[in-house]
């Protein structure tokens, strides 16, 4: 059985997009060069040239799967807001959904392969790009030097960057990537609009981490009861750990 837990949502998603007319989409290059920073490279806030969904604004960051891959088109950037360079200003609002098409995926693999695409971000070495993520609320926080930004540096290096690094997995066949800079109230509307997101997510994260069992006081009973996938994952994870 494969997962489908997010396929409504990537309608949703989809539809906001394509009803934007400042939507501009670009096609991911196979390769954007750009020097790496190296596992220790820090943007320190006097070399910053521009920050993305800091503590003061606006933040929203979602990766989500599935294995219908008319869903996700492949290889496509779309931005909706200005780029770095167009901003004029040192803080903006950040909007950045990743949606991949996958194959493979069970009960038993998809909370693993989950924590391996999530972390891949992290693994993004760009010279003068450094990136923050709160997991659990959904937010991320990016600084962009101020020689960067001289040299050129964009959302399409970073989204054709990513791109390749998933498509490395070698269980994603197709990958799309969305930026949004608008405004805050422009990410705000996407994260309203996928809300129910985070709640899946996290009843993933704890059926992983618990050693009770009971379903009976959990918090996310009403996620799992609603999604029979979540409750098959359950299943298949109760029989693993009773194997023990």
């Amino acid at each position: 059985m494969t997962t489908e837990l997010f396929c409504a949502h990537i309608r949703k998603i989809r539809g906001f997009v394509e009803s934007r007319p400042d939507r501009r989409t670009f096609r991911a290059p196979p390769s954007r060069p750009w020097p790496k920073g190296g596992a220790q490279d820090v943007v320190l806030m006097g070399d910053v040239g521009v920050e993305l969904g800091s503590p003061q604004t606006e933040s929203f960051s979602l990766l989500l799967w599935t294995c219908d891959l008319s869903l996700v088109k492949n290889g496509e950037i779309t931005l909706i807001g200005p780029d770095l360079a167009e901003s004029g200003t040192k803080s903006m609002a950040f909007g950045k959904i990743v949606l991949l098409g996958t194959e493979g995926f069970t009960e038993e693999n998809t909370y693993r392969r989950y924590r391996e695409m999530e972390q891949l971000r992290f693994l993004l070495d760009l010279k003068g790009y450094m990136i923050r993520a709160v997991s659990q609320y959904q937010r991320e926080w990016c600084r962009v030097s101020r020689e960067a930004l001289d040299r050129g540096f964009s959302l399409l290096i970073v989204g054709s960057s990513l791109m390749r690094m998933y498509r490395g997995l070698d269980y994603v066949r197709a990958a799309e990537i969305i930026f949004i800079t608008r405004s805050a109230e422009t990410v705000g509307a996407i994260r309203l609009m996928t809300s129910d997101t985070a709640r899946i997510i996290a009843a993933m994260n704890k059926m992983a981490g618990e050693t009770d069992f009971d379903c009976k006081g959990c918090e996310y009973r009403d996620v799992c009861d609603e999604a029979g996938y979540l409750r098959d994952m359950r299943s298949a994870y109760l029989k693993k750990m009773s194997r023990r």
